[in-house]
């Protein structure tokens, strides 16, 4: 075995490598419904959905679909078109059992009596190649090929994607050529650096106002507060019960004026004090509830990720900040389960961007405390002076002992009024605060809207990882310098890499941010694998890892599934006869989190029928069962599908 790459010694000198147990970050689920079908819908609407499995790297469902309609009553070209592509797309010419043959013969002559229109010209190029191969490869190919070149270029995309299986070699190079899409310009277009990132972001959940809580003082146990009240609004009353002279007047007023200032200056200093322990309040209860919830570790997660750089203080600068936020939305948010709060993650990334954008130019708390007015404390005892003034002149001057109890039924009561009108006062600043808070995360959240307006869709993004197979295959054939007649097969598997995001639609497969490849080539001298990092948003490849060994030194391939309470794991390996796994490729599914769309083994099917297990596995079982004897009985096999035909 020739080793183009240093690989990991594991004991016994075995070599392990690409053993990945992948950890999912973020899953996303999106509610669209392209494809759900029910028994009740219209010949329209299965095509509809047919298509979109088709489209979407799902040709076993599209086939289902696709059968129906073609051999229906109202079968069109497109329906026995596409049923064609669907049979083709993901085999090789061996992979043609007689059933299928059978199918795919009376689609061929159902075709010849249908309308000639853009649907029966591609079907025709189809067969015309699947003609070229099924002959062993022999005789002119131009006519093929010329028809290939006049065809639009979705269809061309179509055909060279479902029939790559079938079709290699100097055919497929030509084909490539005639292409009007070059695969190595097409995987990039449509602005997808611009735009996949957006398909692993949840639909947002608009924000909703938020209610500071507001705790007046309880009046229980306060008696003598409550009866003093009563005696001085009965004292106030009764002042008015003599002559009104100069001096009651003057009594009066200088009263009311020391009542003004000791009372103004008294809520405003009581509501600044309130407003700072009800801060400080929700600050400790949110540190201090325990275990940390879901909505806690989600906050805390952006707070990290938004950490300006060379911030060492960084937890501690915003630790009052996140708590409030922690409070606000464990109240607001607690029936949410994990999937469904990712639908708030924009939000509490703004308000980490918020923090962060202030870093170092605020204080550690972010929003400043309000300020009391200078000498509050002096303008208090002004005010009672000036009240005492005002009642000795009501008093002496004007004879009026209402102003005893009045005085004595005001000391009393005077803390508790000024503490529920401080209180009222301490909460109208949050208010102010957090109605102008949900205008700007009302606006963040129509921004954010329409920056997802242009989500890539689960088609787009099942073809730009077609084309980006179809470019690692192409790119490991020119490095291997594997010639046109040395393939006899190949495999393409794909597998999330570690700490990729995941998005998904209503039944459909899960998409990946990044992807670990795996490109089998079978060849008449051996097996060459190569294994590339594939950042799906960019569309960048790195980190490539090539072998190449006889099939003699294959002694196995197997796919093990293993249940778990929460996540099944599939695993494919393929090991050589020293022990080593030379491929090793694993997927953790979270199949509970989409049991309102499709059960678990639904998310199994699709998900290995999109990462290539199903296709790899029969052949490279094939392949360790029959070691280099398999050649010959490939060749066989395929001569005889072809004979199915004649």
């Amino acid at each position: 075995m020739l080793e183009v790459e240093n690989h990991n010694v594991a004991s016994d000198d075995a070599r392990v490598e690409q053993q990945i147990g992948v950890q999912l970050t973020e899953c996303v689920f999106h509610s669209a419904n392209i494809y759900t079908v029910t028994e009740d819908d219209t010949a329209e609407r299965r095509y509809e959905v047919a298509l979109a499995y088709l489209a979407g790297g799902v040709p076993r469902r599209a086939e289902d679909l696709l059968r129906e309609l073609a051999f229906g009553v109202d079968q069109t070209s497109g329906h026995v078109y596409h049923y064609v592509l669907s049979v083709f797309s993901d085999r090789g010419l061996g992979d043609l059992t007689k059933d299928l043959t059978a199918g795919l013969r009376d689609a061929r002559k159902i075709a010849e009596g249908l309308p000639d229109d853009g649907w029966g010209r591609a079907n025709r190029v189809v067969w015309s190649l699947f003609d070229h191969v099924r002959k062993d490869r022999s005789g002119d190919t131009f006519a093929a090929v010329e028809a290939f070149g006049r065809l639009p270029a979705p269809r061309q995309d179509e055909i060279a994607t479902h029939l790559s299986r079938l079709v290699a070699g100097s055919v497929e190079q030509r084909l490539n050529a005639e292409r009007k899409h070059q695969v190595g310009v097409e995987r990039l277009s449509g602005d997808r650096i611009g735009r996949v990132w957006k398909y692993f972001e949840p639909d947002p959940a608009p924000p909703s106002r938020y209610e500071p809580r507001l705790e007046l003082p309880r009046l229980t146990g306060r008696r003598s507060a409550v009866l003093g009240a009563v005696a001085a609004a009965v004292s106030a009353v009764g002042l008015f019960t003599g002559p009104f002279t100069a001096s009651f007047w003057g009594g009066l007023a200088v009263m009311v004026a020391g009542c003004a200032v000791m009372g103004g200056f008294g809520v405003a200093h009581t509501a600044h004090l309130v407003q700072v322990a009800l801060r400080r309040e929700a600050a400790e209860s949110a540190g201090g509830r325990g275990a940390a919830t879901p909505v806690d570790r989600l906050i805390d997660h952006c707070f990290r990720e938004t950490r300006p750089e060379f911030a060492h203080d960084w937890p501690n600068y915003a630790a009052g900040y996140a708590a409030r936020l922690k409070t606000r939305f464990n109240a607001q948010l607690w029936d949410q389960d994990r999937v469904s709060l990712r639908r708030w993650k924009w939000l509490f990334d703004w308000h980490a961007r918020r923090v962060a954008d202030r870093w170092p130019h605020h204080d550690p708390i972010v929003r400043p405390e309000g300020t009391v007015p200078g000498g509050a404390r002096l303008w208090q005892v002004v005010g009672v002076l000036v009240t005492l003034a005002g009642l000795g002149l009501l008093l002496v001057a004007a004879q009026r002992w209402w102003a005893v109890p009045l005085a004595v039924g005001g000391g009393f009561a005077l803390p508790t009024v000024l503490e529920v009108l401080a209180a009222r006062r301490a909460v109208l600043r949050p208010r102010r605060e957090a109605d102008a808070l949900f205008d700007e995360e009302n606006d963040e959240f129509l921004r954010w809207r329409a920056e997802l307006a242009d989500r890539p869709g689960d088609g787009e993004m099942a073809r730009w990882l077609a084309l980006d197979k179809a470019h690692l295959k192409s790119a490991v054939l020119r490095g291997g310098d594997i010639g046109e007649r040395d393939l006899v097969s190949h495999v393409v598997l794909t597998q999330p890499a570690p700490g990729a995001r995941r998005g998904s639609v209503t039944h459909g497969p899960p998409r990946y941010s990044a992807y670990l490849v795996t490109v089998i080539l079978l060849t008449r001298r051996g097996v060459q694998a190569s294994r590339v990092y594939l950042d799906f948003g960019s569309g960048e490849v790195k980190n490539e890892v090539r072998d190449v060994f006889g099939y003699d030194r294959i002694v196995s391939a197997s796919l093990r599934m293993e249940d778990g309470r929460r996540v099944r794991r599939r695993e494919f390996r393929l090991t050589l006869v020293n022990g080593a796994e030379i491929i090793t490729v694993a997927e953790r599914l979270d199949a509970g989190s989409d049991t309102a769309a499709a059960d678990e083994a639904e998310l199994e099917r699709l998900a290995a029928e999109t990462s290539g297990m199903d296709a790899a596995l029969p052949v490279l079982l094939a392949v360790a069962r029959e070691g280099t004897a398999w050649i010959g009985f490939e060749l066989e096999r395929q001569s005889l599908r072809s004979r199915d035909w004649e």
